[in-house]
């Protein structure tokens, strides 16, 4: 179950890396013109999940990766040294509103770079 739990956890920090990571990329790519920032496939999956955790946020829904993570574990604390680094890292002791407006301002800055850095369906040259 420990394994599972550490998959989970794994899995959990790196869609988080990708959220953040792609708000970042994405401008920067627009400006340095890198075509992959403009993939449709690669940006519907950008803003689909940042939408679903901005609802989930809003309705104080805990992500059921963290649940799921938390019943394998059958505690709320990782057991290895680097698991506990990618908690550190993705789980943060601050108040339920903070999220909500943290989530809601990515999910208003990703729609934003779709009217400001629109993806194509195709990659350009």
């Amino acid at each position: 179950m420990k394994l599972l739990a550490d998959l989970v956890l794994i899995t959990h920090f790196a869609i988080a890396a990708f959220l953040v990571l792609g708000m970042v990329f994405i401008p920067l790519g627009a400006y340095w013109r890198w075509n992959w920032v403009r993939a449709r496939r690669l940006r519907q999956i950008h803003l689909g999940l940042m939408i679903l955790i901005a609802i989930e946020a809003l309705f104080h829904v805990t992500c059921p990766l963290t649940t799921l993570e938390a019943y394998l574990r059958n505690t709320t604390a990782p057991e290895s040294f680097w698991m506990h680094q990618l908690s550190q890292l993705l789980y943060w002791d601050l108040p339920i509103q903070f999220f909500t407006f943290l989530y809601l301002g990515c999910a208003l800055w990703i729609i934003a770079l779709w009217r400001y850095v629109p993806p194509r369906s195709k990659y350009c040259t």
